[in-house]
């Protein structure tokens, strides 16, 4: 039986659990990546290149901690900095091969866990959910 909702707030904390649950079961495919650096890698990623004061507003955390998170992922060889030609101060963060490798891979690695617990779903159930995405998609880059 599909659950009615009377309000939006009904289905944003209902929608809010369903993340948050899944996102603790596909979690341990980030190959040693927390979920932090593993969202920063991917949006250098799309950006090409990008400044980290950019870069932390994109992923809503403060300086310090982007700083942080982008100091590992150079540590690790999945970004590199380049001085801005633009604004000499500033750098550009950038992906590496290595980081596009990784980025692959953790997609690829989640898409097999997702892939698992979507086979329990009707197809009905599937449809509804790929009928969501778009929008669910287009919510996510409103943030």
């Amino acid at each position: 039986m599909t659950p009615s909702y009377s309000s939006s707030a009904d289905v944003a904390a209902r929608l809010a659990m369903v993340i948050g649950r899944m996102n603790r079961r596909i979690r341990s495919a980030s190959d040693g990546l927390n979920y932090s650096s593993l969202s920063a890698l991917a949006t250098v990623s799309k950006a090409g290149s990008i400044r980290l004061a950019d870069l932390a507003e994109r992923e809503v955390v403060a300086a310090p901690s982007i700083t942080r998170i982008v100091a590992d992922l150079e540590r690790r060889g999945l970004v590199t900095r380049r001085v801005n030609e633009t604004d000499r101060r500033a750098f550009l963060i950038e992906a590496t091969e290595s980081g596009e490798q990784a980025l692959a891979a953790a997609r690829a690695k989640r898409a097999v866990l997702v892939t698992k617990l979507l086979q329990e779903l009707s197809p009905a159930e599937l449809q509804a959910v790929a009928a969501a995405l778009p929008a669910l998609e287009r919510a996510i880059e409103n943030i």
